[in-house]
């Protein structure tokens, strides 16, 4: 949808975030932490979301391994409003508690507005990319489908700027449990 636009998803099977374990969920907030520098850095303000969809007819793309997204977006534009007057919401003080707090929930969003508060919503079951539509709308955008988007370009200017922005980001030689980031 934009350029910028970033998926973040564990190398190990998980269904959601939520159900990271241990170190995992360390991992990710270090990920996460390095992932909005750079975003960041190079775009402005971002948002970040994962829609949690524990298993089939919970909602989602019919992708049920982990992935939360990092999208370049103005402030004006995030529809964290929109959210909170929709959905019941627990607002979060860290990453960590996505686990804690979306334990009970087939489905679940967790979502980071653009100015750095973290909320997880209990939505039920979402259409198949609910958060790629909202966002799309607020840009006056109607190509939200990654499936027919067409933005090659998008995707290749991401790449040309963010190639190697996320190499040596580990505090360890552990192998990684979830630092792949896809452009």
């Amino acid at each position: 949808m934009v350029e910028g636009y970033l998926l973040v998803l564990p190398t190990k099977h998980f269904r959601a975030f939520g159900d990271l374990t241990g170190p995992c969920i360390d991992e990710l907030a270090t990920t996460l932490e390095r992932v909005g520098e750079v975003v960041k850095n190079y775009y402005g303000s971002y948002v970040l979301f994962e829609h949690g969809a524990r298993s089939e007819g919970t909602g989602g793309c019919g992708v049920y391994h982990a992935h939360l997204h990092a999208t370049p977006l103005a402030a004006n534009l995030d529809p964290v409003a929109t959210l909170k007057a929709t959905f019941p919401y627990t607002e979060l003080e860290s990453v960590e508690e996505i686990g804690k707090q979306s334990g009970h929930l087939p489905s679940y969003l967790f979502y980071r507005d653009s100015a750095a508060k973290l909320y997880l919503f209990d939505t039920g079951p979402l259409p198949s990319q609910y958060m790629r539509r909202l966002i799309a709308d607020a840009l006056h955008d109607s190509n939200w489908n990654w499936r027919t988007a067409g933005r090659e370009e998008r995707l290749l200017a991401t790449m040309e700027r963010l190639s190697g922005r996320f190499t040596g980001t580990q505090k360890d030689a552990r192998p990684s449990q979830i630092t792949n980031v896809s452009r």
